[in-house]
């Protein structure tokens, strides 16, 4: 390019100048015109593409031994020179977003939303059920309604309970193993690295009709103890949500927080505006926060020495999650024991044993370079977090507890929870098919152990879920009704629908002291009426499980949107520790 460096700036005419001035801030550079930028943009290579999306800089020309550049803002004017690149112009960074969703959207929108499909298509979810699949389960209930119409009731009901006792079990043995198995011991504190040693980390923040919540969400980000020229926050914005896109605006934003707007699409999905926002993120480790999250202020660092120190194959660490708002009322106190349980007992069990952890849907902290590697999320699968935890075993990676906390917001509104926890199990059941699909080689890779604590996390949830209220009533049933009693009962009957009220007590019992027991690792005391109510709980989670069901069948890949900001605590932030 031979124009003069002062015909790069907009529509001004070149005045020559003499005088020797040298630019040493992003200011002082002349500025790029939009129609500039679109020709630039035009003759990226793949690689230019990649450097302009991560780096937010954009090569002008090529000379012999020597690319000049532009760059969008003094951020990654600095950073590009720290680097030994020549930049000589500037870019305002609303224009690069602006010819960056017009001229690479509609490419970066396919590769987020089908590039595993088309890399591990057995990974991807948009195919719900293959035909070997459709065959067994055909055959399945075949072979039920064959055996309704034809055996007596008495071999028919046992092959029932016997079916659904499986899977019971399996969730109790999870829940009892972890129990006995001790807690996990943090591995030796991380280094503090100093500022420079630390590396440059991405922040996915997905939001959607979450204004409400902005102001919480700033402020949490802000707090976050971390070099801001190595912090790449991304907010991760919808083109549909217009009321988002005009309070970001609204907002004067520190130049380490980067929007992102995703373009409209389907599925409309959290995963997919992940895998968009991916291919901007400069970092070489990344987490995710969701719009309600308020993280430990240290929580980066942490992640960062934890990183440091470990083997190669510790490519995630997930932190526990939490709420700000656990005694808001009795929905939000059982939501607080299911998350301490899982958080407290199960998580750090699982990862002690290097078993495949179903990961939390935020604050699960990576290694970039794997995350690409493995094709990142699922946009079709309604728990990526559940799947990718999965795929990273499969690969032969490992996944530890990360001592920091990220605290949410527990859901206080009924009808906001079962749309939350109908899209949950219904995720549940689409992983479970997704790594199913070849069980041999899925019991090679994670080992007989993680299979079975696959099966028990996924497809053991789902069943329980479907099945619970009927086992409860037929016990009640038997218990109330004196037929145990009977003397007409059989001693087949009998011992059967003994198995069948053991299983049922035994769970209730080990859940609940397991609850007891996270409970007062949180030192938090005197909730015997939460605990001795968790039954009614798992009631609505009944509830949830058939309206998953249901989705799955016909509306597969619909995302209930969980409403945030209902808790009239969310204001409040846990103070900085």
């Amino acid at each position: 390019m031979t124009a003069s460096l002062y015909q790069f700036a907009g529509n001004k005419k070149a005045e020559p100048d003499n005088s020797p001035k040298k630019f040493t801030a992003a200011q002082e550079l002349p500025e790029l015109s939009l129609d500039l930028i679109e020709q630039l943009f035009d003759r990226l290579s793949t690689e230019d593409k990649v450097q302009t999306l991560r780096h937010k800089i954009v090569p002008v020309a090529s000379l012999p031994h020597i690319t000049l550049y532009s760059a969008a803002g003094a951020q990654a004017t600095q950073q590009a020179r720290e680097k030994g690149k020549r930049v000589i112009a500037r870019i305002n960074p609303q224009d690069l977003r602006l010819v960056t969703r017009r001229r690479l959207g509609a490419e970066l929108l396919l590769k987020a939303t089908h590039h595993l499909r088309v890399r591990r298509p057995e990974y991807s979810a948009l195919t719900r059920i293959t035909g070997l699949q459709s065959f067994w389960i055909g055959m399945v209930l075949v072979w039920t309604a064959a055996a309704w119409a034809i055996l007596d009731p008495f071999y028919f009901y046992a092959g029932i309970s016997l079916f659904c006792g499986v899977f019971f079990l399996a969730v109790v043995a999870l829940r009892l193993l972890c129990l006995l198995q001790e807690k996990e011991k943090f591995s030796p504190s991380p280094p503090n690295l100093n500022d420079e040693d630390l590396p440059d980390y991405t922040v996915l923040v997905p939001v959607f009709r979450e204004t409400q919540m902005l102001s919480q969400l700033v402020q949490s980000l802000a707090r976050l103890n971390y070099p801001k020229s190595k912090l790449d926050i991304k907010l991760i914005l919808e083109e549909t949500d217009i009321s988002m896109q005009r309070a970001v605006a609204a907002l004067e934003l520190p130049e380490y927080f980067d929007i992102i707007v995703v373009p409209a699409g389907k599925p409309q999905t959290k995963p997919r505006a992940l895998n968009y926002a991916l291919q901007f993120a400069r970092g070489s480790l990344l987490t995710i926060y969701d719009a309600e999250d308020v993280p430990e202020p240290m929580q980066l660092r942490k992640a960062a020495g934890q990183f440091a120190i470990a083997s190669p194959q510790l490519v995630c660490l997930q932190a526990e999650l939490a709420f700000y708002n656990p005694n808001e009322n009795w929905l939000t106190r059982q939501f607080t024991v299911e998350y301490a349980t899982l958080f407290k007992l199960i998580v750090p069990a699982l990862a002690a044993q290097h078993l495949p952890i179903l990961l939390g849907g935020t604050s699960n902290h990576f290694k970039i370079s794997v995350l690409r590697e493995l094709g990142a999320w699922d946009p079709h699968n309604m728990t990526e977090d559940a799947d990718l935890g999965i795929r990273l075993a499969r690969a032969g990676y490992s996944t530890r507890v990360l001592d920091s906390v990220t605290y949410e917001e527990a859901n206080p509104k009924f009808g906001n929870w079962l749309q939350q926890r109908t899209r949950w199990l219904k995720g549940f059941l689409q992983t479970w098919l997704v790594h199913m699909r070849n069980p041999i080689l899925l019991g090679q890779e994670v080992s007989f152990d993680g299979f079975w604590a696959m099966q028990a996390m996924t497809l053991g949830i789902i069943v329980s879920a479907l099945f619970h209220p009927f086992l409860l009533g037929d016990s009640a049933y038997l218990i109330l009704s004196g037929t145990l009693a009977s003397q007409a009962v059989s001693l087949p009957m009998f011992i059967l629908a003994g198995l069948d009220i053991a299983v049922l007590f035994a769970g209730y019992a080990i859940s609940i002291y397991a609850g007891y027991c996270v409970l007062r690792r949180k030192q938090i005391g005197g909730w015997w009426y939460t605990l001795a109510t968790m039954p009614a709980y798992w009631m609505l989670i009944s509830l949830a499980g058939w309206m998953a069901l249901w989705q799955f069948l016909f509306k597969p890949f619909h995302w209930n949107k969980t409403k945030h900001g209902l808790s009239r605590f969310h204001q409040h932030l846990p103070p900085q520790n």
